[in-house]
């Protein structure tokens, strides 16, 4: 301390660790709905308006004014009592609730420069006339001499109050205070919203002093036992309790002697600046001890975050990445080669008898297949319509598996239900995507026929080229680039395994054994390259929500870091 004649001091480490803490600590992101998202913002709030309200302020400033926070429930007689400690009505009391919607400071007028400033509370509007029908949070400045300077006293909305705003500030007052004097009734002091309060206060490290406010006489010694006991089992023991009868106001104020006892004892604490250092020195103390711990809480709460968000990418990572896989494996592995295309294939060969023929010579597929297009109309549309479609219905299992697969492991969770939920067609294709996937595999076929026109200008190439038609030789390669029949079972694995050997055999006199391979790897290579870029662009929705949600990486390490730091420096 700077004043006085405490010898309590700090390390001058403590305010750049807490302007560094400050920072992490806002720095923390908390976008998914986890099941303690809730927990975990409110304790990161807390620990804001701790740092800015109070530590920081009164680290930077130890010498500065010693703030009471007076708070309590809803009735409780605070404005009452705050007017009758200084003698004149500086807030207004009555019998509507919530009555004091934002607080109202008294200080010294000497002391104006400490709380005219965003120095502490900076959240707040200041002003200094009641103007309580802004929506704009503020707090009232109130000069008076009756307030000793180096003390002032805070009149604060109740901690219970009806308006969520209300009970927000009181509690953000109650982190800014030296000192919180809770005022209570003989009827509410046992309520459970107070001692939740008078327990986080503890943990924060705040001195505390009690006022047992309209205690019948009779039942005085009784009442005032059971709230010792109370607070001596809450860890408040040493907490002063003063008590106030019931009895009748005298111009709005308490009798002067039933206000004396608290009046004294604060206005003591003012104008002693050996008291008023102890009581600023313990609060400091137990509230710099109180940080480490609550950090480490935080930065557990976080690392749920990070958790799940991982967990969240790593469904859209598995379930996209096994279903390219798949739908690699099932281009090439001879289930494009199934029903209607087999049977178009039979056609555009002649009969079926053909596979019954096949022995003789490849000579004679060849000759069969010229009769058939020579002249006519080109007889291979039906064959790459039916390969087309095939592809196309393949491309399509696998995308809607990906999808529907991800949105599920999603809503299994609550951060990933929320996502769903707000966005609910991630987990549907859109109704244009039949028709986005039947271009991308048209434009594909397109390509394996603009191959066979260009590797076909040779002089060896160009008749036979031209005699097959370059449409029939493109759906002739087409089938040799689905020549596995990993995918097929029974009777059509054979039947797909012939037409891709017969097919292979046929390619092979018009290009050469090199040159078939090398135009089937390229076909089979473009359209999985392409079948994966569409189906990943369905992944899109959800990277979308994923980078919404982003969750800094390593901030819980990050967090944990700084408040070591902190640990260090006190």
């Amino acid at each position: 301390m700077t004043n006085g004649t405490n010898d309590y001091a700090l390390s001058p480490e403590v305010a750049p660790a807490l302007s560094d803490l400050l920072r992490r600590v806002r720095e923390a992101r908390f976008p998914l709905q986890t099941s303690d998202v809730d927990a975990g913002r409110r304790r990161q709030r807390s620990l804001d308006e701790q740092l800015t309200d109070y530590l920081m302020p009164r680290v930077a400033d130890t010498s500065a004014p010693l703030l009471v926070v007076v708070g309590g429930s809803t009735g409780a007689g605070k404005s009452t009592l705050v007017n009758s400690v200084v003698g004149a009505q500086v807030s207004e009391p009555g019998v509507l609730r919530p009555t004091t919607r934002w607080p109202v400071l008294v200080h010294h007028p000497a002391d104006r420069e400490y709380f005219a400033s965003d120095r502490i509370l900076p959240s707040l509007k200041r002003v200094v006339r009641a103007e309580t029908d802004l929506d704009e949070p503020q707090l009232r400045l109130v000069s008076d001499d009756s307030v000793p300077q180096g003390l002032a006293l805070l009149d604060s909305p109740d901690i219970d109050s009806v308006r969520d705003e209300n009970r927000r500030i009181a509690r953000q007052l109650l982190a800014a205070a030296d000192l919180w004097l809770f005022v209570t009734t003989a009827a509410r002091y046992a309520d459970a919203v107070p001692w939740e309060l008078l327990k986080q206060a503890t943990e924060r490290g705040t001195t505390i002093a009690m006022v047992l406010d309209r205690v019948p006489p009779q039942a005085n010694r009784e009442v005032r036992h059971h709230l010792s006991g109370l607070l001596s089992e809450a860890g408040l023991g040493s907490a002063p309790i003063f008590t106030i009868p019931e009895l009748q106001l005298v111009d709005g104020r308490l009798p002067a002697a039933a206000a004396f006892p608290v009046k004294s004892w604060i206005l003591n604490l003012g104008r002693n600046p050996q008291a008023r250092d102890r009581v600023i020195a313990r609060t400091l103390t137990g509230a710099l001890a109180s940080v480490p711990a609550k950090v480490d809480m935080l930065a557990a709460d976080v690392g749920v975050q990070e958790e799940a968000h991982q967990r969240l990418s790593d469904a859209v990572d598995e379930e996209f990445g096994e279903c390219a896989q798949e739908l690699a494996r099932s281009l090439v592995d001879g289930r494009v080669l199934r029903g209607e295309v087999l049977a178009r294939w039979q056609d555009f060969v002649g009969t079926g008898q053909f596979f019954r023929g096949l022995e003789p010579t490849v000579a004679r597929v060849r000759d069969r297949i010229t009769a058939a297009v020579t002249g006519k109309r080109d007889t291979a549309e039906p064959l790459e319509q039916a390969i087309e479609n095939s592809v196309a219905l393949i491309i399509r299992e696998q995308t809607v598996k990906a999808v529907s697969e991800t949105a599920v492991r999603w809503q299994s969770t609550p951060e990933g239900k929320a996502l769903v939920d707000a966005d609910p067609q991630i987990s549907v294709l859109p109704a244009q995507f039949d028709a986005q996937v039947g271009r991308m595999v048209a434009d594909w076929s397109a390509g394996v026929n603009d191959l066979v026109r260009e590797v076909g200008q040779s002089k060896r190439s160009k008749a036979r080229v031209l005699s097959f038609g370059v449409n029939g030789v493109g759906a002739v390669l087409m089938l040799v680039v689905f020549a596995g029949t990993g995918g097929l079972t029974g009777a059509e694995a054979g039947i797909a395994g012939g037409t891709a050997v017969v097919a292979g055999k046929l390619l092979d006199t018009i290009f050469g054994d090199q040159v078939t391979r090398d135009l089937a790897e390229g076909a089979r290579t473009q359209l999985i390259e392409r079948a994966t870029a569409l189906l990943n662009d369905y992944r899109a929705p959800f990277d979308r929500a994923l980078a919404a949600t982003d969750v800094p990486p390593r901030q819980a390490g990050v967090l944990r870091g700084a408040g070591d730091r902190l640990q260090e420096a006190l």
